[in-house]
């Protein structure tokens, strides 16, 4: 390779420099003689500190950018070469490479090697793009990829932030080689967040070449979910740039600032390839904790004016800056660009259908759908309109106003959620307000009424769906003359998981039938003043029992680690917080922790009694897959084991005043027990070759 040969050319001139930088130049030759023995990675490594120490040295600096662009460069051809070629991670050092020679470039424009080789990788990175954008899926795997890498980074910024302000800024040069660290790992993410964005761009042109009256349904749905995502791509590149360039500064609190906005941007990217009724309950459950908020404030603010008019109570606590009204002004209008992004897609489902085609054997339920999101479509109008109002009451710091503006965008989302929610989604709703009862009937809280009505609905709803879901099994024919052995064993075969679906479902009705009777009860026993919770949790445990009829393991795994993954975000903002400032956070938190705890549990029983089933089989294939649930089982249980002690150090912060507590060993904790959870989705989902495989191993 044209690039290998010119790296060796330039040993001798670095390495008989001396001067001020003679460290750093001596650890860039330490590289340069990795690279030549085929240790790329360990090049990387000893070049990238090179450049971090290079400081004012302009011969370093170029020697060590072009450099790691030839050893990013190597690397990444091996990959792609190896006897298991791994495309996205080849591509990823492409990318470096192509980052690496263009900072070469920028520090010699006239270079002409360094040009020719800029242009290579660029050529390069485009065939690899090109050969990842065959597969499905590789969007949301990259994007949670990348948003992990920038919450590791984040950890270390804020890590590097507390440990200045608790030195007093008595050596501000301390973390410098972490800070510099940093800052070439958000160069990386920045250019992979680059590719990904190359990617979504290439699926919209590909819709685009269509003329707009021959896009599916999906298609244009799908365009604007893409459009939104390529949006918040771009927010978070710039972010990531701006972060890297504060942290090459050692400015660590803006670094930690404009790293936590990039995060927020990743996941607002990837929030836009879920599901729309996904959307809306996450910020459905973010309005209620702003709501709750924003009440709170009012009532404190009203109380500091009957003070103020002479009242000789204790004088009212400080509201601290985050829960002032720009700070909840501007959480808000965050919640209504999310709510227009909803809006958008069903209103491309809804606007110009395609007819349904008379041969599609799903059209007349993709038609029910369509039905069902067009009822679904003015709740969400209605819920954007309320939270636009709230955020206009905020601004006019009418606090009591803007509660009442929230709890009405809150109904609407209810209500749009409700309109389009399948079988599994109306069960989890169900589960998840019977669980919101019980807790409301303990409380003695007025809003269980709400509640209770709602679930009353849902049993109806689901007696509905499950009808629905009955009507569509049909068992094969199976033709008694058939000869070919092999299709007579398919249609079999096809007609007992028939039949296993149909026993299924009916178990199904049995519990829905029990749970209806027990939602019953609990309004019987509101109406005759005796004692509502007992009914009430027994109709809590058979939705419970309902919902993991249809909700596989795999979905509870996964949708655990987004969940534990955004508690240890919220959990590592309120660390680098004041004791003031973080208080009211901590009591949340540590609920949420009891949560996951609490799924995860549920979750290691499953994987268990799966694992004891398979493992009984005669057929080999399946005692495999019961080794692997064995083992997954024992790393969620692990992962539980970090939630409870992360809960603990949670709780001893929220009941200790008399000193501050610190959060770090909650957040070890909370990474350990979601690198847990990650072995155990891993060792359930091994990688697929096709999607036929993926979709198989997703029904296990």
């Amino acid at each position: 390779m044209k690039y290998i040969i010119l790296a060796f050319a330039i040993v001798g001139a670095v390495a008989c420099t001396k001067g001020e930088h003679r460290a750093a130049r001596e650890k860039y030759n330490e590289g340069v003689g990795l690279l030549v023995s085929g240790n790329h990675e360990g090049a990387e490594k000893a070049l990238l500190e090179a450049r971090s120490s290079a400081g004012v040295d302009p011969e370093l600096r170029f020697r060590a950018a072009y450099d790691l662009g030839i050893a990013y460069a190597a690397h990444a051809e091996k990959l792609k070469s190896g006897e298991k070629p791994d495309l996205a991670k080849a591509l990823e050092l492409t990318e470096q490479a192509v980052s690496w020679f263009s900072d070469a470039s920028r520090l010699r424009k006239d270079d002409a090697d360094t040009k020719t080789n800029l242009a290579i990788v660029r050529a390069r990175a485009q065939s690899l793009a090109d050969e990842l954008r065959k597969g499905e899926g590789k969007l949301e795997a990259r994007l949670d990829a990348l948003i992990g890498e920038q919450r590791a980074v984040l950890d270390e910024a804020r890590g590097a932030w507390v440990a200045i302000k608790e030195s007093g800024g008595a050596d501000p040069l301390a973390q410098q080689g972490t800070l510099a660290h940093l800052a070439d790992k958000e160069r990386g993410i920045v250019a992979e967040a680059g590719v990904i964005g190359d990617m979504a761009d290439s699926e919209v042109d590909e819709i685009a070449k269509k003329e707009e009256g021959k896009r599916s349904d999906e298609e244009k749905v799908r365009l604007v979910t893409l459009k939104n995502l390529g949006v918040y791509l771009g927010d978070a590149r710039s972010r990531i740039a701006e972060a890297r360039r504060k942290l090459q500064d050692l400015a660590a609190e803006d670094g930690v600032s404009r790293a936590e906005a990039a995060l927020v941007a990743l996941k607002r990217a990837r929030e836009q390839l879920l599901d729309p009724i996904t959307i809306l309950r996450e910020v459905a459950g973010e309005q209620l904790q702003l709501l709750q908020e924003t009440a709170a404030v009012a009532e404190a603010t009203t109380k500091k004016l009957s003070l103020d008019a002479g009242s000789a109570a204790p004088p009212a606590p400080v509201i601290p800056a985050w829960l002032k009204s720009p700070a909840l002004a501007e959480r808000e209008i965050g919640f209504v660009q999310r709510v227009e992004e909803v809006r958008a897609r069903l209103a491309a489902a809804t606007e110009n259908p395609t007819p349904p085609n008379p041969q599609d054997p799903n059209a007349a339920q993709q038609q029910k759908l369509l039905e069902r999101v067009k009822v679904a479509l003015p709740f969400v109008v209605e819920a954007k309109a309320a939270m636009d109002k709230a955020h206009d009451k905020l601004i006019g710091d009418k606090l009591a106003d803007a509660a009442l503006a929230q709890r009405e965008a809150l109904i609407a989302l209810a209500k749009a959620i409700e309109q389009f929610a399948d079988l599994k989604q109306t069960i989890d709703l169900a589960s998840e307000t019977q669980k919101q009862l019980v807790a409301q009937l303990t409380a003695k809280n007025p809003e269980s009424k709400d509640s209770l009505a709602s679930n009353v609905a849902r049993m109806t709803r689901i007696k509905e769906l499950l009808a629905d879901e009955v009507a569509k099994l049909q068992a094969p024919q199976i033709d008694p003359n058939e000869k070919d052995e092999a299709k007579k064993k398919q249609a079999e075969a096809q007609a007992q998981q028939i039949e296993q679906q149909k026993q299924m479902l009916a178990q199904a009705e049995t519990l829905r039938a029990d749970a209806e009777k027990l939602v019953s009860d609990t309004a019987a026993a509101i109406k005759a003043n005796k004692d509502p919770v007992t009914p009430a949790k027994a109709a809590d445990a058979k939705l419970d029992e309902l919902r993991r009829l249809f909700f596989s393991v795999i979905e509870h795994l996964q949708d655990l680690i987004r969940q534990q993954g955004e508690t240890r975000d919220q959990t590592s903002a309120a660390h680098t917080q004041s004791d003031d400032e973080r208080k009211p956070k901590l009591p949340p938190l540590a609920q949420r922790e009891d949560q996951h705890r609490q799924m995860a549990n549920a979750i290691t029983d499953a994987l268990a009694a799966q694992a004891d089933a398979a493992n009984k089989a005669q057929d080999p294939n399946q005692q495999a897959q019961g080794k692997n649930m064995a083992a997954a089982a024992d790393e969620v249980r692990l992962a539980q084991n970090d939630m409870a002690d992360a809960k603990r150090t949670l709780d001893k912060a929220v009941e200790t005043t008399s000193q501050s507590v610190s959060l770090d060993p909650a957040l070890k904790t909370q990474a350990t027990a979601l690198e847990h959870l990650q072995n155990a989705l891993k060792l359930l989902q091994p990688p697929q070759e096709n999607k036929d495989d993926k979709q198989q191993q997703q029904q296990q």
